[in-house]
């Protein structure tokens, strides 16, 4: 009777910790698949990489087929990779790397002289890319879409899962440069065409089109010549134009998307956004060729443009000396940490960059795997 009733309170018991076990089995895999579904698509990838992560463009040398992406870990917690592109797909990016952008988890970079636009995974591997005839500029994406612009007076919208083109704009023989996408509108600057004499004459406009349609729905005229690179920032447009490379010079432009108005702010080549403020460089040349730059800042609450010895640059004379001369190609600033970035370039050696903190103090300072570090990208 013992052995009976011992062996029916096993049996329970038994069946309690089976219980119990499918219990913890099931919390696991419902934690596991929450997981799955913040984590990044590192499929593929031939090597571990850190959750918090930058990617490097930089562009080579033209027509040298020496573009990469290069691989920099923030919190020091993995290795530099000089190009993980060719690590991870086992060729060369091309010629030409010239822009770049996140978008859901994915990398889309744009090679300008090898006319195509590819998509990697979060580790950079290759998982599609689409072909141009003419030539591939900037990139701008948004809700499950990806924007080329062109030479030649043209915007692909491509799906940006497959890089599959579902519709275009085209207009005119314009070179078009810089795109961003504010509220269903696409910003396109129109920079410049050749004359029927072969002679290059700058536009001085931003068309706006419509991303649903494609379609042009007005032009935005009153802006410095050869309108370049465009972001949005606190529901405002930012226009940089480079001017005609003599009389008139490089101009920041707010552009108002609701009245189409434009704000001209100050002389500036390069501009970066943090926490409601533009730093942004200014780079001149002396009769030599050789740069100097400034660093300032824009507050767009309210309007102000800091004075001209201010910087946003705090660090020792001896950084802030090489950078005052120094051709500076890239300048970002990672939106997590408010950590900023500047390039720079010789045109013929490989770049270095230049990492400072919010406070201006200088964090790190490393080579940029190739020449002609042009942009960069952070994914978390």
């Amino acid at each position: 009777m013992i052995l009976i009733k011992w062996g029916i309170m096993n049996m329970k018991l038994k069946r309690y910790l089976l219980g119990i076990c499918c219990m913890l089995v099931a919390g696991l895999f419902f934690v596991a698949c929450d997981e799955d579904d913040e984590a990044l698509d590192d499929t593929g990838s031939k090597v571990s990489l850190p959750a918090h992560r930058a990617y490097i463009l930089y562009e080579g040398g033209m027509g040298m087929e020496n573009s990469g992406l290069a691989f920099y870990a923030p919190d020091g917690n993995a290795d530099f990779i000089e190009d993980i592109y060719q690590l991870q797909n086992l060729r060369k990016l091309g010629d030409t790397g010239l822009s770049m952008v996140e978008h859901d988890g994915s990398v889309y970079v744009v090679v300008s002289g090898s006319k195509y636009v590819v998509r990697l995974n979060a580790a950079g591997v290759e998982q599609c890319r689409h072909m141009f005839e003419n030539t591939p500029r900037y990139i701008a994406a948004e809700d499950g879409f990806v924007y080329v612009t062109q030479y030649g007076g043209r915007v692909s919208k491509l799906d940006a899962r497959t890089l599959e083109e579902v519709d275009v704009f085209q207009e005119g023989d314009g070179n078009w440069e810089g795109i961003v996408e504010h509220e269903g509108k696409l910003y396109v600057a129109n920079a410049w065409h050749y004359t029927a004499t072969g002679e290059i004459e700058y536009n001085k406009e931003v068309l706006v089109v419509n991303a649903g349609t494609m379609e042009l729905e007005k032009k935005i005229t009153d802006v410095t010549v050869n309108p370049e690179r465009l972001w949005e920032e606190n529901d405002r447009i930012y226009l940089i134009s480079r001017g005609d490379y003599g009389q008139v010079k490089n101009q920041l432009q707010e552009i108002n998307p609701y009245t189409g108005s434009v704000k001209h702010i100050a002389e500036a080549t390069k501009l970066a956004e943090w926490n409601d403020r533009l730093y942004l460089i200014n780079t001149e040349y002396d009769s030599s060729y050789t740069p100097s730059n400034r660093f300032f800042v824009y507050d767009m609450n309210t309007g102000e443009v800091d004075p001209p010895h201010s910087s946003f640059l705090n660090d020792d004379p001896e950084i802030l000396s090489a950078l005052s001369n120094a051709e500076i190609y890239l300048f970002e600033v990672d939106g997590e940490t408010g950590d900023i970035y500047v390039g720079t370039s010789d045109y013929v050696s490989e770049g270095k960059i230049y990492r400072f903190g919010q406070n201006g103090m200088l964090k790190d300072r490393f080579d940029a795997g190739g020449i002609n570090p042009n942009s960069i990208v952070f994914i978390d």
